[in-house]
């Protein structure tokens, strides 16, 4: 059989016998079930039958209550955070602002007008607002009923309500005070307290300004060109062209390595570099003439910078005006050097001896014939008498000494790479006379020159000679003395003399100062005696600054300034001191001298030389 009909005789119904069996009754059996009326119920799980239960009507009345009153909550809380966020975000620091506008370059001494504008972005007003200018002393404002002036740095404008996304502005006018191409800034600061808020916040912004004038005329005037070795003199010219009086003002110079300061009219006040200008009111001028030796290469530029300002308070320089000019080193073919005592400048006492060495050589690439070498030194503090010179020639009309070939055979002719050295000692004087108060501040100014038939040097423009200079100023001479008297006309003294052993004798001290060229500032004696003499407190003339220290047995005399000539132009300075003494049965009288070890100090404000001397008397 085929698979076909084996299929067709497995699936055929009609065919089968299956249907037609019979089978046993069962509660199973669908149609016996239905003719005995049984029905079929589905059966539930546990869980069901347990929620079924529990979830009954109440249960769910206080579910339906739970749900709303958390809506409820949920609605509020978020209303909460809704406006707490609004709030917040209703102010910002980001949406305040103030800036400054106006020109950017001003003329000193000119009115200038600027505006400060403010913005305020948030939804919130600003409360206890003010704006607080911060600038340079530079700046002086102009004040009036909306803006106060609150020191030399600052202004106080008082806003009090800024209303929200609102803006506004203030003028404010000034005058700058400053050097030419300085910068002054202007900061200014909001302060403010938004109405959302109990704290305070800032904002800031800053604005510069270039001046493009200086208040004060600042000139130098030096030589374009200046030969290696020389001295170059230049003067420092200052005018005050403004409309407004300056006060206590100072100069400063800044020099290049190789321009050596020697001396200046007037004298500085600090260092080498820094005098006292003082009030310059409107109109007024001045000057200052310096000389500087110049050490350089060929071509070196030398620069001068001067600047004219004022110190405040707190020490910091407010710059009036500035200016600078350059000096270009040439280095000559004859090169001659002079030294004093083995520098360029020196501080000499009466007494004792300036030397002097001159150096020269031929640094050319040619030979120069009949070299003539001088020296060219005058000055009333010398002792021309006791010069003592094995060559050369001095020349009591000219002031000056003299090497030529008769004295030095090699100078007939100085080859390239030739040279050679001349020493000459120059003593000064032991005292001298002072007559009137010009009589101070001596300057002993040498110059050495070399020149050859054969070259005449124009750099200068004015001189054929090759030159170099040193400088040496004359320290001021203290003169003490010390006097112990029993007989005095202004101190009574008492006790036996000679001294007697259990009793007291007293005698009056007296120091005298005299002071010969120079004014000294700070000056000061101080003396220490041995413990057996007794100070009394007697002191003549009353009011003198005299101190007696009793665990060191110090004495100290403070004068502060001591003026040029005391002593020669006017009285000494005078003091005078009781001391007392009560032999003991072991002194003598040898032993009962009144010793002192003295000291005194001060400063020379000429030279700027600290002085100290110290003296032992026994």
């Amino acid at each position: 059989m085929s698979i076909k009909d084996t299929e067709k005789k497995l699936y055929d119904s009609s065919d089968s016998n299956v249907e037609r069996r019979g089978h046993s009754e069962s509660e199973f059996d669908l149609e016996k079930s239905n003719e005995n009326k049984i029905h079929f119920v589905e059966k539930k799980s546990n869980w069901e039958e347990f929620h079924t239960n529990w979830l009954d009507n109440d249960k769910k009345t206080a579910i339906y209550l739970g749900a709303i009153i958390l809506g409820i909550v949920i609605i509020f809380a978020l209303g909460y955070i809704g406006i707490t966020k609004f709030k917040q975000t209703a102010f910002s620091e980001n949406k305040v602002s103030i800036i400054v506008e106006g020109p950017e370059t001003a003329d000193s001494a000119r009115n200038t007008r600027y505006i400060i504008k403010y913005k305020n972005s948030n939804r919130v007003s600003l409360e206890n607002v003010e704006i607080n200018l911060n600038h340079s002393e530079n700046f002086y404002p102009q004040e009036n009923e909306n803006i106060k002036i609150e020191n030399d740095r600052n202004v106080k404008i008082s806003l009090g309500k800024i209303k929200a996304f609102t803006s506004g502005e203030i003028e404010i006018s000034g005058k700058f005070y400053a050097a030419e191409n300085y910068m002054v800034y202007l900061q200014p600061t909001l302060k403010y307290k938004p109405q959302n808020f109990n704290s305070f916040f800032e904002a800031t912004s800053q604005f510069g300004v270039r001046i493009t004038s200086s208040p004060v005329e600042l000139t130098i005037k030096t030589p374009q060109e200046a030969l290696d070795e020389s001295v170059v003199e230049y003067e420092i010219s200052y005018e005050n062209k403004e409309g407004v009086n300056l006060a206590n003002l100072n100069l400063k110079l800044e020099y290049s390595e190789g321009l050596i300061f020697q001396n200046s009219m007037p004298t500085p006040i600090s260092g080498n570099n820094i005098w006292y200008v003082g009030d310059l009111d409107v109109g007024a001028r001045g000057n200052i003439k310096i000389k500087s030796k110049v050490d350089g290469q060929q071509y070196d530029v030398k620069l001068i910078k001067a600047i004219i300002y004022s110190n405040e308070n707190g020490g910091e320089e407010i710059v009036y005006g500035k200016s600078e000019e350059v000096i270009k080193v040439v280095v000559p073919p004859l090169a001659i050097d002079l030294k004093v005592n083995g520098k360029n400048a020196v501080n000499i006492n009466l007494g004792r001896s300036l030397n002097y060495k001159i150096t020269y050589a031929n640094r050319g690439n040619i030979g120069f014939k009949d070299v003539v070498i001088k020296l060219k030194i005058d000055s009333p503090v010398i002792d021309y008498t006791k010069i003592g010179l094995e060559r050369g020639a001095y020349n009591s009309t000219t002031k000056d000494f003299t090497w030529k070939v008769s004295d030095l055979k090699h100078l007939s002719r100085l080859e390239p790479g030739d040279g050679g050295q001349i020493d000459l000692e120059i003593p000064l004087k032991e005292d001298l006379a002072i007559v009137n108060p010009e009589d101070k501040n001596y300057i002993i100014e040498a110059l050495a020159t070399i020149d050859s038939s054969d070259v005449a040097y124009h750099s200068l423009g004015n001189s054929k000679n090759i030159t170099s200079a040193v400088l040496s100023k004359l320290n001021s001479k203290i003169i003490f003395e010390n006097l112990i008297n029993y007989e005095d006309n202004d101190i009574k003294n008492y006790g036996p003399v000679p001294a007697k052993h259990g009793e007291e004798t007293t005698y009056a001290v007296n120091w005298k100062i005299k002071n010969v060229s120079n004014a000294v500032s700070d000056f000061k004696v101080y003396a220490v005696i041995p413990t057996w003499l007794k100070w009394k407190g007697v002191v003549f003339p009353q009011g003198e600054d005299i101190t007696f220290n009793e665990r060191t047995n110090e004495i100290t005399w403070n004068i502060g300034n001591l003026e040029n000539g005391v002593g020669f132009l006017s009285s000494p300075r005078e003091i005078k001191f009781q001391l007392g003494v009560i032999p003991e049965a072991n002194q003598n009288e040898r032993d009962l001298r009144i010793k002192q070890e003295i000291k005194i100090t001060g400063k020379d404000t000429f030279t700027n030389e600290d002085i100290e001397i110290n003296k032992n008397y026994r």
